[in-house]
This record gives C-alpha cells, structure tokens and sequence, in this order.
C-alpha cells in the first residue's frame, strides 16, 4: 500500500539516509576514510515511566522479550492514534541516529609530522559531507562566514556542489 503525502508536507524518507551518505562519501571524501558505523543497543534496556499521571516515575530493567514486548505496544498505540495510517502525525519530533568512523591510515601525530597534514581540516570534511546530506543544506549555509573562507580553501569540493 503507498501512501500519499500531503502537499503541505515536507517529508523525507529517512530510511534513504544511509545510502545518500554512502553515496556522498563516495564522491567527497577523496581520502576514503568515512565508513558506516553500525551501532547495538545493549541485551538489556532501562525504562522509566509513570503507571498514572499523577505517580512517581518508576525504573525498570528490560530483557530481550519484554523489548520486544513494549515495542510491539507502542507501535499498536501509533497505529491505533494514526487509524492505521489514515491520519497523519503533525508537530511531531523523529529522533534519528546516524554514526560514521572517520579513519585515519596513519596515528594522528604522524599525520601532522610526516605528511604536514592538519587532522582537523580533514575532520571538519567528514562532518560538513555528512551535515549537509543529513540536514539537505549547502555547506555555505551551515558555516559561520568567518569560517566558511578557511574551509572551502580546504575542502572545495563541497562547495563546488553547492552551485
């Protein structure tokens, strides 16, 4: 079933993130030291939560099928609040993790010393090619201008795409 997005909605598929990051490292990181970085949660999870409006927060320890449990919950309240994907969930916040490694071939401090390269120039590159994929901002917008002169002297790359 395909659902149809209001024109008044501004959406994004968030599940597409990944492969328009992979896609950006491809074509910007000309060293090739960004790599996806899968994250796990924990065997175990804490859970706080109020039995009633007016109670004390309570804290409980979560194994794998009480996980499972409460996730099962609380996609059948959004389902149930959504009438099934009928209405759509507006002023709402979506909380999104996105990890990378930057990786470098060399310590950091032969880095500096043996190739006379500044790591930090190099960091800001990995951070601005994912910022603006995740953010859909050119780098000159998500620069300070005092800084965006120094970078793009560094990193025109970003900028270029930017035109």
């Amino acid at each position: 079933m395909e659902q149809t997005v209001s024109p008044s909605c501004n959406a994004r598929d968030y599940t597409k993130v990944p492969k328009d990051l992979d896609e950006r490292y491809e074509r910007l990181d000309r060293d090739n030291c960004l790599r996806p970085t899968i994250l796990e949660v924990g065997s175990t999870w804490t859970k706080k939560e109020k039995k009633k409006l007016l109670a004390n927060v309570t804290t409980r320890v979560l194994h794998s099928r009480e996980q499972e449990t409460e996730r099962n919950a609380a996609f059948d309240l959004l389902d149930a609040l959504t009438k099934s994907g009928g209405l759509p969930v507006e002023h709402a916040s979506l909380h999104v993790l996105i990890a990378a490694t930057h990786s470098f071939d060399k310590t950091v401090t032969d880095t500096v010393i043996q190739e006379n390269v500044n790591p930090i120039e190099k960091v800001e590159r990995s951070m601005l090619i994912m910022a603006t994929t995740v953010h859909e901002q050119s780098a000159q917008a998500l620069l300070n201008t005092p800084e965006s002169t120094r970078i793009q002297t560094a990193t025109p790359q970003l900028f270029l795409e930017d035109a």
